[in-house]
C-alpha cells in the first residue's frame, strides 16, 4: 500500500467516523499488532489500509448489518467476525471516552473496601 493511505489510516486511528478507530481499540484489547489482527479478521495484512478508511458501520441494527455485509465482501471477511469486531471496538471507544484519563490501557480498576464501622443494628429490627 502507499505510504500516503498508510499514513492516513494512521491519522484517523482515533476519529469514529472511521473503521479505522474501532479496529484500533479491538486490536489493543488483544495485544494485536497487524499481522495478528489480519489473522483474526481473516484478511490480508495488506488490505487492512483499505479496510481501515472504510466509514463506521452505521449505527441502525439493519443498516449495521448492511454495511458490514458490504464491506466484509469487499474484502472477503466473515461478515460475523467483522462485525463483532467492530461492535467490541465501538463499545471500548465509548468506554474510554466516557472516562477520559481515568483508566489506562491494560489496567483494571478493583473496588475500594470501606474502612467505616457498619452502622449498630436497629433495636426494633433485632428483636
Amino acid at each position: 500500500m502507499s505510504a500516503a493511505l498508510d499514513h492516513l489510516a494512521a491519522r484517523v486511528a482515533t476519529d469514529p467516523l472511521f473503521l479505522a478507530s474501532a479496529l484500533a481499540e479491538y486490536a489493543r484489547s488483544e495485544g494485536l499488532d497487524d499481522d495478528g489482527l489480519a489473522t483474526t479478521l481473516g484478511c490480508a495484512q495488506t488490505d487492512l489500509t483499505r479496510l481501515r478508511l472504510c466509514g463506521v458501520p452505521r449505527s441502525d441494527p439493519e443498516q449495521f448489518r448492511t454495511d458490514v455485509a458490504v464491506i466484509a465482501e469487499r474484502f472477503a471477511i466473515d461478515t460475523n467476525t467483522l462485525g463483532a469486531i467492530v461492535r467490541r471496538g465501538q463499545s471500548l471507544a465509548r468506554l474510554r471516552a466516557a472516562q477520559p484519563g481515568a483508566v489506562q490501557p491494560g489496567f483494571l480498576l478493583a473496588a475500594r473496601d470501606d474502612d467505616r464501622e457498619p452502622p449498630p443494628p436497629d433495636e426494633e429490627t433485632a428483636s
